[in-house]
C-alpha cells in the first residue's frame, strides 16, 4: 500500500491531479444540503420538520489503510413564512496524505409555483472556505533526504449553486454545482510542487415517495431515487436506489452504484436503520439512525480496494 501511495504522489509532481474532489456519500438522501444548496431535506418533505441536524461518517475502499474517509455535519432550517431555507455544514475529507476541511453557509429562496397543489422551485447558493493539506511526513520515500514537500497548508474560498424542485411533497428533482470555482492550488517547497486543480462537478438528483400501507402501516412508503455525478475528465457515475419505511420504527433499502467508464464498474448497495420518536418520548422531534455499505461485484480496482461503509444520524424537530 505504501508503494501505491508513493507512485501516486510522484506522478502528481509532474502534473495536476484530476479526480473526484467532492465528498461521496452512500446515504445521499440525508446529505441533500451538502450536495445541493437549494435542497429541502426529506425531514421537511415527509414530516414538516422545519429544523434538522445530521451527521455522517463515510469510508471508501476499506481494504486500503490510506482509503478516503469523510465526516460531515449539517444543519437546516426551513422558514416557511419567508419562503427561505437556511443551512450550514462542515465537511472533512482525507485520502492518504491529502485532506481538506470546509465550512459553509447556505441560503435558498423558494418560489411557490402552485395554487391547488403545493409545489415550489428553490434557488440556492452556498459560500465557505476550504483548507487543503498535504501531510507527507509519514510516507517512506525512496530517498529520505529528498522529500519534495512536507506538511503544507492552503486556504481557498468555495461557492456552490443549485436548484431544487418539489411537487406535492411527493416528487423532487435538483441540479447543483457544489464547487463552482475552478482554480489551481500549488504546494511548493525547494523548487518542487504538487498541484491540485479544482474542477466544477455537476450533480443531479431525482426521486419520489409512494405510500405503501400494505407494507407495514399507514406511515409506510417507498422512495426510488437516482443521483448522477459528473466531473470533467471522468466518467458519469450513477446511484440507483430504493428505500422503504417499513414501519414507524424500521427503514431499509437497496440499490446499485454504476460507473460508466471504459470498464463499467458496479457495486451493490444496502442500507437499514431505525426511527425513534414517541417510542422514546420525543414528542416534538424524531431521531433517525442508519448504516449503509457498498460491495463491488465487477472485476477491477474496486474488488481489490474493497467496498465502502457509512453511518448516519439525523435529528429533526419543530
Amino acid at each position: 500500500m505504501k508503494n501505491i501511495a508513493i507512485a501516486f504522489f510522484l506522478c502528481t509532481l509532474a502534473a495536476p491531479v484530476f479526480a473526484q474532489q467532492t465528498p461521496l456519500f452512500s446515504v445521499y438522501r440525508d446529505q441533500w444540503g451538502v450536495l445541493n444548496p437549494a435542497a429541502l431535506s426529506n425531514n421537511y418533505l415527509l414530516n414538516k420538520r422545519t429544523m434538522s441536524l445530521s451527521g455522517g461518517w463515510h469510508v471508501q475502499w476499506w481494504n486500503m489503510p490510506e482509503s478516503p474517509r469523510t465526516q460531515a455535519l449539517s444543519w437546516e432550517m426551513v422558514a416557511e413564512e419567508q419562503n427561505s431555507v437556511f443551512g450550514a455544514h462542515l465537511v472533512n475529507d482525507r485520502t492518504g496524505a491529502f485532506s481538506q476541511t470546509g465550512a459553509y453557509a447556505r441560503y435558498a429562496y423558494r418560489i411557490n409555483m402552485g395554487k391547488r397543489t403545493a409545489q415550489s422551485l428553490s434557488i440556492g447558493l452556498s459560500a465557505g472556505a476550504v483548507q487543503y493539506r498535504a501531510d507527507l511526513s509519514e510516507i517512506a520515500f525512496p530517498d529520505p533526504g529528498n522529500v519534495p514537500v512536507d506538511n503544507l497548508r492552503s486556504i481557498r474560498p468555495d461557492f456552490g449553486v443549485g436548484v431544487f424542485y418539489q411537487y406535492s411533497d411527493r416528487y423532487y428533482a435538483g441540479v447543483s454545482v457544489p464547487q463552482t470555482l475552478g482554480f489551481l492550488t500549488r504546494f511548493e517547497q525547494d523548487g518542487e510542487a504538487v498541484a491540485v486543480r479544482r474542477a466544477p462537478h455537476i450533480f443531479a438528483v431525482a426521486g419520489g415517495y409512494w405510500s405503501t400501507p400494505w407494507l407495514g402501516n399507514s406511515t409506510s412508503f417507498v422512495e426510488p431515487s437516482v443521483w448522477v455525478k459528473y466531473a470533467p475528465n471522468g466518467p458519469i457515475n450513477l446511484d440507483l436506489n430504493l428505500r422503504a419505511q417499513i414501519s414507524e420504527l424500521v427503514w431499509a433499502g437497496t440499490g446499485a452504484n454504476i460507473g460508466m467508464g471504459v470498464q463499467p464498474g458496479v457495486a451493490l448497495h444496502f442500507e437499514a436503520g431505525l426511527f425513534f420518536g414517541e417510542q422514546v418520548q420525543l414528542t416534538n422531534g424524531q431521531l433517525k439512525t442508519g448504516f449503509a455499505f457498498d460491495l463491488p461485484v465487477t472485476q477491477g480496482l474496486g474488488r481489490v480496494f474493497g467496498g465502502s461503509a457509512e453511518v448516519v444520524v439525523v435529528y429533526a424537530w419543530r
